[in-house]
């Protein structure tokens, strides 16, 4: 069903863009052609009419269905949270997290300095305890909690974001209607000097990664409301990976901010989150601390053998348990005592159905160090194998190598840690920052004709090519300003789409009844009578289209706020991940090129009289219009190059693409990754899986595809 009302959306989306890109051409050509050439041609127009009330009502159907009406906070609450858990069920099933679920045994921490004082933090004796494979009791743990704040540590890779997103799934899933939604964020991303309040962060960040809409007029949204209110538990992920200074900082904001209401989960890394504790003076307000115990041989043992498949050859793997068991093998005995290096394990040798186990109790039995690096150099490989739905003839092997390691030198070398596709191509261009930013303005002014040439065109059809490549450079120089960054929300997008075409009957009757009175009439009567009836037809319809459209931006990015109705609330649409974000700033591609169409029309059908008037010189030759508007055009990219990260990362790619240092088609090796299991996401951004695996992918030497 959710598939098919997907489907539905897309199909009307896709009639929406259609006619909005055709209909004002039809009207302009038309309207060009009965009022500049003096040819009245009925059929023509009528044509032009029928297509327009077309365009219209395909519009204003599609509107009704890409807009969802706002519900109570109940409903809104629980919309979040249907999108939270089928955002992380899939993420669960890629990673395969639990098929078995590693059994890892949580207790609370034995560094009581980690931790507020007991009486805060339960009414009785705190005590969150339990295994990762029975996950409801941990579930009932935390809710006992008075204030239900918790902070999961561990050394690396040992299942700390594991159980936040168990924990999370299982908080959705036993959820009554008015406990508060679980939602995992990033910690890393919260700039406390942009975002002082902790609610006002939680806010901006589920409002990205969850496309909650704004009703008109409202200031406020679903998510503001929600985090005033205390009904968002931020899962907050990777304390450690702030900046050392920050985290202290982090603590004390949390303690300062928090109401008594507000629910809180923190993973960290033991030794960082101590360091901050000690460099705040505080532990986190009424939060309890769990830490997790090695895996013992005879846990690993038990869970790797139920792991085996059925058909497996059980005698090979019956020597390496027993070895593991008694003692034999401690090197294994090391690698698996976390979550990460069973995880190895599994997927190296168990889900490769011809992989030979004996070598983890003969050749690296003793060595925990090779072992592991051993483990790290085909767990790759052994994931590509593993899955057989992966596109297998558009990757080879070798290439999957060498991109994914380019992918962790880049990340390593950016100092974060999100891959976002608008910036990798930029990192791939060169490791020379001056190369980089050469290569950076080249590409802006290519990306600038394409946006340039559409408002030239259609300009030159209504008047001229000089005015035409001026015009294009207007529209880029003005058109674009309101986006520096990608826009994350896919359906935001298309409520301002919606908000321009289901405006334009009231602005027509606006425009008619205020501007021609207030503006349009003076100026025209004015050069009416000093240049002639021409001159002053022309300034009336300049006043109309330039007002129509001011009118249209102007409410789309300058809404006056009003009071928040705390009852009715917009709704959460959509789970934003990397591929939505990549198809969002696609379609605005679109939304552009289709302003530029409207406004080189309806300018140079105005501009067009004036020259009809002699108030124009004549044409220059055709080169010296080539030349403007390819100089205009560059103009426009140059100034506006962050403006359209789809394009840029496009044209980018085209270059890196052949050169191998990135896949041509990148969106979808990001995605295969995924789905390999050795990528993430994060709202718009993917993270590498585990950090270790990263850091060894990163150290991997370049070879012929990624130099």
């Amino acid at each position: 069903m959710a598939a098919m009302v997907g489907g539905e959306r897309k199909w009307r989306a896709r009639l929406l863009w259609l006619s909005m890109v055709l209909a004002p051409v039809v009207v302009s050509v038309a309207a060009n052609q009965v009022l500049n050439d003096g040819v009245w041609s009925g059929s023509w127009l009528a044509g032009t009419i029928v297509a327009a009330v077309l365009a219209g009502l395909i519009v204003e159907r599609a509107g009704r269905v890409l807009a969802p009406a706002a519900g109570t906070v109940t409903e809104t609450m629980r919309e979040l949270a249907q999108l939270v858990h089928e955002r992380w069920s899939d993420e669960v099933v890629t990673r395969s997290l639990g098929d078995p679920p590693i059994p890892v045994s949580w207790h609370m921490t034995r560094r009581t300095k980690l931790m507020d004082h007991p009486h805060l933090i339960a009414d009785r004796e705190p005590a969150v305890s339990g295994r990762s494979d029975d996950i409801a009791a941990l579930a009932v743990a935390f809710r006992s909690l008075r204030r239900r704040r918790l902070v999961i540590t561990g050394g690396r890779g040992t299942g700390k974001t594991t159980l936040a997103i168990q924990l999370m799934l299982e908080l959705i899933r036993t959820r009554a209607d008015d406990d508060p939604v679980p939602v995992l964020l990033p910690v890393a991303d919260w700039d406390i000097e942009a975002h002082p309040r902790f609610q006002d962060w939680v806010a901006e960040r589920v409002r990205t990664d969850y496309a909650a809409l704004r009703t008109p007029g409202n200031q406020q949204d679903g998510a503001d409301i929600l985090a005033a209110r205390g009904s968002i538990l931020a899962i907050l992920d990777g304390f450690d990976e702030l900046p050392e200074p920050a985290r202290a900082k982090v603590i004390e904001k949390l303690s300062n901010t928090l109401m008594e209401r507000d629910q809180v989960i923190i993973t960290s890394r033991t030794t960082e989150y101590g360091n901050a504790v000690t460099a705040a003076r505080r532990p986190l307000k009424a939060a309890a601390v769990i830490a997790p115990k090695a895996l013992t041989p005879d846990i690993v043992a038990d869970y790797l053998s139920a792991a085996l498949p059925a058909l497996s050859s059980a005698s090979a793997w019956t020597k390496v348990l027993r070895a593991l068991r008694e003692g034999d093998a401690p090197a294994l005995a090391d690698v698996t005592s976390t979550a990460l290096g069973l995880w190895l394990v599994r997927a190296v040798y168990i889900d490769q159905p011809d992989a030979d186990p004996a070598p983890l109790a003969t050749e690296y039995a003793d060595d925990a160090r090779a072992l592991r690096a051993h483990l790290l150099d085909h767990v790759l490989g052994a994931l590509l194998n593993a899955r057989t739905t992966i596109r297998p003839t558009v990757w080879d092997p070798a290439s999957i190598t060498e991109w994914t390691n380019r992918l962790a030198r880049l990340q390593a070398e950016s100092g974060g840690h999100d891959l976002a596709w608008w910036r990798l191509t930029d990192q791939a261009l060169s490791a020379s920052r001056t190369r980089r930013a050469l290569a950076r303005t080249w590409i802006g002014a290519l990306s600038g004709l394409v946006f340039a040439l559409p408002a030239a065109l259609t300009a030159m059809l209504t008047y001229g090519p000089v005015f035409g490549a001026a015009f294009g450079t207007f529209f880029g120089l003005s058109a674009m300003q309101a986006a520096r960054t990608p826009d994350f929300a896919p359906l935001r997008v298309r409520q301002r789409l919606q908000d321009f075409t289901r405006g334009l009957l009231s602005d027509v009757r606006m425009i008619f009844l205020i501007l021609p009175v207030g503006v349009g009439l003076p100026a025209a009567g004015y050069n009416a009578l000093v240049h002639g009836w021409k001159m002053g037809l022309a300034s009336l319809i300049s006043a109309l289209g330039v007002g129509w459209v001011s009118l249209r931006v102007s409410r789309l990015q300058d809404k006056k706020p009003t009071e928040a109705d705390e009852n009715r609330l917009p709704p959460f649409t959509a789970a934003v991940t990397p591929q939505s974000t990549w198809r969002v700033n696609r379609s605005l591609v679109g939304l552009h090129l289709m302003n530029a169409l409207l406004l080189g029309a309806i300018v140079g059908f105005a501009v067009d009289f004036m020259n009809e008037a002699s108030i124009v010189p004549p044409h220059p030759s055709a080169a010296v219009d080539a030349g403007m508007g390819i100089i205009f055009g560059m103009a426009f990219g140059l100034v506006n190059k962050r403006q359209h990260m789809w394009l840029m990362s496009t044209i980018a790619l085209v270059h890196l693409g052949p050169s191998g240092r990135l896949p041509f088609r990148l969106m979808r090796f990001l995605h295969d990754l995924h789905h390999l299991g050795v990528l993430r996401t994060v709202g718009p951004f993917y993270q590498f899986r585990h950090a270790e695996l990263q850091d060894h992918l990163a150290a991997t030497k370049a070879s012929g595809h990624s130099r």
